[in-house]
């Protein structure tokens, strides 16, 4: 057996999800291959979902406490979104949700834990990990196909840098890759209301533009912040 170096580098399981995570969102918006975009972000979520449960924290529970607390929580301080106001079905379902739910206008999401029965937790991997399990293997579906609809990028990154900074809250500031996938959902998704407003202007840049041309004008915004980290982490270090 060969000894070991001093200097082997060893690497921890949070350390490796991030890594890939960073890169699968900075591929995203390098307009890569999707599918392998897919692979990259799937093995960081389940890293990570795996070191919250061993936090005690479920995933599938987090998914769906996401999907209510925040809306609960607007509705019971009167900062709903117009979007959702103006829809009298949406309102209805807000309500009972607030009605079955102990979310005040000041309880904080930590305060809240979901605890999805055995069988929705195994729907929501079932529908989590549909592409991604299609990409491990082969050995007993050779002949199957996958349905490029079921290759959600933009909402698997989202969620695993969600998840990730579950983990590190309090540890780290946003980095550039999750800065910019936030404003770009956001924008997308029409919940620009969300952002602060120092990147409302950016928002609205987004807004007037093709989806390639925001993959393209968010990827040189990301580049030319990693650029200034590295330049800031090399002036400190001089």
């Amino acid at each position: 057996m060969a000894a070991t170096s001093p200097d082997n580098l060893y690497v921890t399981k949070l350390a490796a999800a991030r890594r890939q995570l960073l890169e699968a969102i900075r591929m995203f918006f390098a307009e890569q291959d999707e599918l392998a975009i897919h692979t990259v972000a799937a093995a960081a979520h389940r890293i990570i979902a795996d070191l919250k449960a061993e936090r005690g924290r479920d995933e599938a529970g987090d998914f769906f406490l996401t999907m209510t607390f925040f809306v609960v929580r607007d509705y019971r301080r009167g900062t709903l979104p117009r979007r959702f106001i103006d829809d009298p079905k949406m309102m209805k379902f807000i309500r009972e949700m607030a009605d079955q739910l102990p979310i005040s206008a000041t309880t904080e999401y930590e305060e809240v834990k979901a605890h999805p029965d055995s069988k929705a937790r195994k729907q929501f991997w079932k529908q989590m990990n549909k592409a991604s399990n299609f990409l491990k293997h082969a050995d007993q579906d050779a002949t199957a196909s996958l349905s490029m609809d079921d290759v959600d990028n933009l909402n698997r990154l989202i969620f695993a840098y969600s998840s990730y900074r579950d983990l590190v809250k309090g540890a780290v500031e946003l980095e550039p890759e999750g800065l910019v996938l936030w404003v770009y959902h956001a924008t997308v998704n029409g919940i620009r209301e969300d952002l602060p407003e120092k990147f409302q202007l950016v928002a609205t840049t987004l807004e007037g533009m093709s989806n390639q041309e925001r993959l393209s004008f968010c990827f040189d915004w990301l580049t030319s912040m990693n650029k200034e980290v590295i330049e800031t982490s090399r002036t400190k270090g001089e």
